[in-house]
């Protein structure tokens, strides 16, 4: 079955916007007021296992909507399941194909059996690669993986390929948007993965990663990689959220040196769980076994809920407890006086 939404915009006073999928959720964004209707279409292009369903935009390849045990991750909040292209560190030939429609790489998109592959050639900075980049699920696991195969029909070219993701699983469960971001290294039966994980307050997971060695992963910040100079941030600087509890996005990606006439293929998994321990068994799973990083979160134990609402709700427990004390002593002093 083809899923696909079709949105109807109602303009507000507030300058903000509400977005309801089916009925379940509202979250803010900017400028209008988004409300969804399922309807079957050829829009999109879904791939499912039954309890992982993944829909691919059909005008410009990004993940439109994926769902885990019914569980929206990434067409929440602001949408960010993006990809794009840059040569090297030059801004000015930064694309994106974004989960909002934005198409700064032109793809056309094919759907065989139970996956969908996206080709295009990108030409940016005079360069010339063409490439398909396959979604699949893998069999009898709860694990999306993504392979793009490059091909450099032009001069050598120093690629710059990246994936950003703003998970926002816990808005289905009422939640809010935050997760608990964390980036590690894990070993598996065919090497060392390199991890972004984020996780929401109930525990629901996503692991990002791949077995390449020249892998980039940030997990915590940015929000997401929407221009050049973001997306080289990420590569010089790549953010590990160290098991903080934020509302940012979870990146990957790889800066490689393309030769002329050679080719190479970069693969990651995401892997889906209901605790973060479940989401890494399933990418390990699938990529030769081995061991969870222990515990939760990466092996960090998941913050009491004081924690989750920061140092606001600290300050107010604090500024609480100190009228009280003020309160008692005044009243030891009236007392005093009067005795």
């Amino acid at each position: 079955m083809t899923i696909s939404i079709v949105w109807k915009k109602l303009s507000i006073a507030t300058g903000k916007a509400a977005y309801f999928l089916k009925g379940i959720g509202c979250v803010s964004a900017t400028g209008t007021v988004l409300v969804a209707f399922s309807t079957l279409t050829a829009q999109a292009a879904v791939i499912s296992n039954g309890e992982l369903s993944v829909e691919i935009r059909n005008d410009n390849g990004a993940i439109n909507s994926l769902l885990f045990g019914r569980k929206e991750f990434y067409r929440k909040g602001t949408f960010v399941s993006d990809f794009g292209f840059q040569v090297g560190s030059d801004t000015s030939t930064f694309v994106l194909n974004s989960a909002l429609k934005n198409i700064g790489q032109p793809v056309t998109v094919s759907k065989n059996n139970n996956s969908v592959s996206v080709t295009g050639r990108y030409t940016q900075g005079g360069s010339a690669i063409d490439f398909t980049r396959t979604y699949s699920l893998v069999p009898n696991h709860n694990v999306l993986r993504i392979t793009t195969n490059f091909i450099n029909s032009g001069a050598d070219t120093l690629l710059s390929y990246f994936d950003t993701f703003d998970p926002d699983q816990g808005i289905a469960q009422r939640n809010g948007y935050g997760t608990y971001n964390d980036v590690f290294s894990i070993a598996t039966g065919n090497g060392i993965a390199k991890v972004g994980q984020a996780t929401d307050i109930s525990k629901l997971s996503v692991v990002i990663a791949s077995l390449d060695p020249d892998v980039t992963v940030a997990s915590g910040f940015p929000f997401k990689i929407g221009d050049g100079k973001t997306l080289n941030n990420f590569f010089n600087s790549p953010f590990d959220g160290n098991g903080s509890y934020v509302d940012n996005g979870t990146h990957i990606g790889l800066r490689k040196l393309l030769t002329a006439g050679n080719s190479f293929s970069f693969t990651f998994d995401q892997g889906f769980g209901n605790t973060s321990i479940k989401a890494q068994q399933e990418f390990l799973a699938v990529n030769g076994g081995g061991t969870p990083v222990g515990g939760e979160v990466g092996g960090k134990p998941v913050p009491e809920p004081l924690t989750i609402f920061g140092s606001v709700t600290a300050v107010g427990f604090g500024i609480m407890f100190r009228k009280m004390r003020l309160k008692k002593f005044r009243k030891s002093l009236t007392q005093g006086k009067n005795s």
